[in-house]
């Protein structure tokens, strides 16, 4: 194998292992000696700059020390289950006798012979002066067995995070940077390939090497195409959209142009850019009617700003607009917003005491400078020339953003981005008018016009949006324009209120040379004594680290990684120079306010894992200690929101504010608790420190944490000073993986769908559903057209190609589908449809318009189904033969379904970053000789299996177990240098050593399997651990139970389409061949996302 890149003298448990591996030692088995060795793991670690704690722990093993903070909960319920049947048993160590009566109640079938002896073996690997010929293994040698690393380093988060693979490919970079400039040149990457390979490599390897890597094709490769190119992290793209926002709808397979539109409305009503507390604020005069009244005026001085663009926008929108309707009721309303009225709409008017004189010919803009003037004069001054930049600054950016979109750009603009929305921003604003200034209908007929009259305008536009929002990508721009848009609002009201209670300079501007900053006060000891029961082996992310004391604190009490985020870059130069910084823990400048992508963006810097962490959750506990006192209310949510997503399930979030009710500026004490609501105030923190914050009531911090989905656990109020009192709280994710509303398959566990025995004895009845004909019409007429037109699969979404009635049938018929495959039996396999109506008379029953054609109308009810996932191995994957075997041994990363030899009972994807709701197959050309499919209930199994097998045991199916790593593509083995350097096997051990989870997981009702053997067993090979004796056996009694539950054992049928929930069916297939003269066999696989469409779908009824 090649040299794995491992510096002894860098770690001193890899000496330590050295000088021990010199001393004479007693007598040994002759087995056990064949096993010793120096664990390649901790020699990676030693590679990658980190303690090899691990390996320590392994030689405490040896010596019989092993304690209970060396083995995770699994493994210590499993070493008390063994103990009890010994008891059982009447036995206090299991002997072969044992073994045997355990394998017999169990109904161990297969062959027995040497079974006994490899779990001794298995002992003898943990722990090398263990004496096999004793022929017993005592309580003490399990836990020897759990703390070895077949066991141990799946679970060990240095592993299981991507900490030291990160660290890893992180340090084979800097070793190859011999000139230490951050990139490297032709010469570093062929030292590199000749340290990594273990061999002299070619010219043209390294040519093509360079080539691969030098992504951006400067001449150099940098760290992030080297990382990313190592890792091939399968990392689930990041929404644009909001949380609460399904993105269902942009799909126009599952919801019409009119539904998009009328979903989008209900998110702006409901959104803060329509209901900030600012408004409301405003609306009731609560901050007193003579400062109202100012603040009004300087909130109407700087919207004037930039809503003098509207005319203009208005008539940008005509020359784009082709419909002549259209132009018509849009030319309408221009008119109307020049000041040119229908005689019903000034009657109107005059009813509600406003006269005709006063608007009829003059443009709205011209009303709204006469309103603000009429302001200026009451109040007796003007801020129009004193506003600050900053306040409209995101609005004028959102709007030049969205105007680069062109007509779909500015649809959102007029439509959802004000005539929408602006009747209830304007009610809030007349409303506070009358209160604190008491104007007239006649003085306020801005804000009549545009509340009361201007109905139409919003239903103009409408309808012009209705027609605009064919396709998913026409409809992804309006929501992210309107979301854009309406965040720019959010941060309008933010400013007003910031300039509105602007004090001329900072009262506290801590810099990182003054150690005295808000998280370094006495304020620690209490989130440390919150954090006590969750800080051993936890991964920790500090918000508003500051200088990182707090972290440093964590670490020296148990935790295995911190990372901080502050937005000084001179604290965060002081964290990272700090005399006792650990290798673990890590400092970066970000935002908190957008602190999910600041991680995203610093993964390099970090050495967080791209991937599951980012939507299963990355930290243990989250710490903040002041920070949400220098944040608006807006930036509070976001990061609270960000925070919960970070966590993993069951995670904890404690921080520490100034207490809200006694806030010297603006707690209850100053009558102006709800008022003051965002606004800067000077706070004492102590006697020395002072700063400017942010005003909020406890009810915003309670609402940011239950709106974001945590429990609230505690709440504390603590003197931190003598004159100081602080609010800390202490909050939980919950422990379930939930559904949320933008579901991805990761972030949510499936419903447990277990079969009856009347639906396994009758599988016909219970799992084929006919394709109605009305359906099939749809479908051939389709394809046939999309195929003639030159329209591929892959053009389909983007296009808009078909008509907006189109599938009504096949969309009522694809709810029923989905509500089968996640609610109901996981399984349908649709028959009926007819390839041959795509082929002419004298056309091969494979030709490529019978192929394109099938694949077109295939991809069409996929899509209605589910959303069809792409990728991994593009939207489509043909499923053929392609003459490589999968279970050579020789041949590395090939997948069985380009293989024709049988692929055992799986699901599918080994990646641990991604998952599938549901996986679906089309027969093109059935088998001639073999390839029978074959379906079966994994949750059923699991039940049995449950039963059947005593918990130490049925440990090894919930324990994290590696899986071998199949690269992106065809699945065709390593045909390219780039996929040799990313399989190089010190890469590969810390790759499949991260690529380890379980194969059930198990949840209230809920469950997730996932399992291929082979992958399984290869990945030990890989890694060069003996595949668990117990794990064999509990994979043995799985596939038994797997196959005994078998009810659908046939060949598929030409055009047969089989469609598995991908987390509780399994399904597997005979070996077949492929016959001389006759079409091959050929299957068609798409993977479906189908549990936001779900929740869509359940949101309407």
């Amino acid at each position: 194998m090649p040299p794995i890149l491992y510096d002894k003298t860098t770690d001193r448990a890899a000496s330590a292992a050295q000088e021990h591996e010199q001393k004479p030692e007693p007598a040994q088995p002759p087995a056990a000696k064949t096993l010793r060795r120096r664990s390649e793991f901790a020699g990676l670690l030693a590679q990658s700059g980190l303690r090899a704690s691990l390996y320590l722990e392994r030689k405490n093993s040896i010596n019989g020390n092993v304690s209970k903070s060396n083995m995770s909960e699994g493994a210590i319920a499993a070493i008390d289950d063994l103990t009890l049947q010994l008891k059982f048993w009447g036995k206090s160590s299991l002997d072969e006798e044992a073994f045997n009566l355990l394998l017999d109640d169990i109904g161990y079938s297969r062959d027995r012979d040497g079974l006994f002896d490899d779990l001794l073996e298995d002992i003898g690997y943990a722990n090398p002066f263990f004496d096999v010929t004793s022929r017993t293994i005592s309580v003490d040698n399990m836990r020897q067995m759990y703390a070895s690393e077949p066991y141990r380093i799946p679970e060990q988060a240095v592993f299981n995070n991507g900490e030291a693979l990160m660290s890893f490919v992180e340090a084979l970079f800097r070793t190859a940077d011999v000139t230490g400039d951050n990139v490297l040149d032709y010469d570093e990457v062929k030292q590199m390939l000749r340290k990594l390979l273990g061999s002299e490599p070619t010219q043209e390897v390294i040519d093509e090497a360079f080539k691969a890597l030098d992504v951006d094709g400067d001449g150099q490769v940098n760290f992030e195409e080297f990382k990313s190119f190592m890792l091939k992290a399968n990392v689930n793209d990041v929404s644009d959209l909001s949380s609460d926002f399904n993105e269902a709808i942009l799909s126009p397979s599952h919801s019409s142009d009119l539904k998009f539109v009328t979903e989008l409305e209900k998110y702006c009503k409901a959104h803060r850019g329509v209901n900030h507390h600012l408004l409301q604020n405003l609306a009731t005069a609560a901050f007193g009617k003579k400062e109202t009244a100012d603040l009004l005026l300087r909130f109407l001085s700087a919207y004037s700003k930039f809503n003098s663009n509207f005319i203009s926008n208005i008539n940008a929108l005509l020359e784009m607009l082709d419909d002549l309707h259209h132009i018509e009721v849009l030319s309408e309303n221009l008119e109307e917003e020049m000041g040119h009225y229908d005689e019903e709409t000034l009657v109107e008017g005059e009813k509600m005491g406003i006269k005709r004189e006063s608007i009829e010919g003059i443009p709205h803009r011209q009303l709204f400078i006469e309103l603000v003037e009429l302001l200026e004069t009451k109040l007796a001054r003007s801020y129009l020339k004193f506003i600050p930049d900053y306040i409209c600054e995101k609005l004028t950016h959102a709007i030049e953003e969205s105007m680069k979109h062109g007509k779909l750009g500015l649809l959102a603009i007029l439509y959802f981005g004000s005539e929408l929305i602006v009747p209830q921003i304007y009610s809030y604003i007349l409303d506070g008018l009358r209160l604190s200034m008491g104007l007239t209908n006649e003085e306020a007929n801005f804000f009549i016009l545009h509340i009361d009259m201007d109905k139409d305008h919003a239903d103009s536009l409408r309808e012009i949006i209705i027609a605009n929002c064919r396709t998913k990508a026409e409809r992804l721009v309006l929501v992210k324009c309107t979301r854009l848009l309406l965040e720019a609002r959010v941060s309008f009201y933010d400013s007003v209120l910031k300039y509105g209670s602007e004090m001329s300079e900072p009262v506290f501007d801590v810099h990182a040379t003054d150690q005295r900053c808000f998280s370094d006060i006495a304020s620690r000891s209490n989130i440390l004594h919150m954090c006590r029961d969750h800080i051993k082996g936890a991964t920790v992310l500090d918000v508003g680290c500051g200088t990182g004391h707090l972290s440093r604190e964590l670490l020296n009490r148990g935790a295995t990684k911190t990372v901080g985020v502050d937005i000084s870059s001179d604290m965060i130069e002081a964290a990272n120079v700090h005399p006792g910084k650990n290798r673990t823990e890590y400092y970066v400048v970000g935002d908190a306010a957008q602190l999910k992508l600041e991680l995203l963006n610093t993964t390099n810097q970090t050495n967080l894992m791209p991937g599951a962490g980012f939507d299963m959750g990355v930290f243990d506990i989250t710490v903040a200690s002041f920070l949400f006192n220098c944040m608006s209310i807006t930036e509070m949510n976001q990061c609270v929101g960000d925070i919960h997503s970070l966590l993993k399930p069951g995670g904890h979030f404690i921080f520490i504010v100034p207490h809200p009710a006694f806030n010297s500026g603006c707690g209850i004490e100053s009558r102006k608790y709800f008022a003051d609501r965002d606004r800067l105030s000077e706070q004492q923190i102590n006697d020395e420190l002072k700063t400017n914050t942010y005003c909020k009531t406890l009810q915003d911090y309670t609402d940011a944490a239950i709106t974001s989905g945590f429990e609230i656990v505690q709440l504390e109020e603590v003197r931190t000073t003598p004159t100081a009192t602080s609010l800390i709280v202490k909050l939980r994710k919950s422990g379930e993986i939930a559904s949320r509303n933008n579901a991805n398959a990761l972030n949510m566990l499936p419903k447990k769908l277990t079969w009856s025995k009347a639906a396994m004895k009758h599988p016909h009845n219970a799992f084929i559903v006919n394709i109605p004909v009305e359906v099939k019409e749809e479908l051939y007429e389709a394809a046939m057209s999309a195929y003639e037109d030159g329209v591929s699969v892959d053009e389909l979404d983007a296009a808009g190609y078909f008509p907006v009635d189109s599938f009504a049938a096949l969309k009522s018929f694809s709810v029923s589908v989905r509500n089968s495959l996640l609610h109901e039996t996981g399984l349908v396999l649709l028959k009926g449809l007819d390839l041959d109506t795509f082929s002419a008379m004298d056309e091969l029953a494979d030709s490529d318009q019978v192929v394109a054609c099938s694949k077109l109308a295939y991809y069409i009810i996929c899509s209605h189904i589910g959303t069809v996932d792409g990728s991994v191995r593009g939207k489509l994957f043909d499923v053929k033969n392609n003459h490589i075997n999968a279970m050579d041994g020789k041949n590395d990363n090939v997948l069985f379904s380009v293989s024709d030899c049988e692929a055992s009972w799986h699901t599918d994807g080994a990646s641990k970053d991604k998952v599938y709701d549901c996986v679906g197959l089309l027969c093109i050309n059935p088998s001639r000789v073999g390839g029978k499919s074959k379906i079966t209930n994994s949750c059923n199994a699991f039940d049995q299996v449950e039963n059947i097998l005593p918990k130490f045991i049925m440990h090894e199916l919930t324990r994290p177990i590696p899986r071998d790593i199949l690269e992106n593509g065809k699945g065709r083995g390593n045909d390219n240098i780039g996929t040799q350097l990313s399989r190089a096997d010190s890469i590969m051990h810390l790759r499949i050593s991260y690529n380890s989870y379980p194969v059930y997981v198990t949840q209230k009702g809920r469950m997730r399997f996932r399992y291929m053997r082979h992958w399984i067993e290869t990945a030990h090979q890989k890694v060069h651990w003996r595949l668990p004796t117990m794990l064999r056996i509990a994979m043995d009694v799985l596939d038994d139970t797997l196959t005994e539950g078998c009810c659908f054992h046939e060949r598929l049928e030409r055009g047969d389409i089989l469609i598995c929930n991908n987390s509780c069916v399994a399904h597997g297939r005979d070996a077949f061949q492929d016959v001389p003269g006759q079409p091959s066999r050929h299957l068609v696989r798409a993977w479906m996302q189908c549990h936001g469409v779900d929740l869509y779908e359940a949101s309407k009824r």
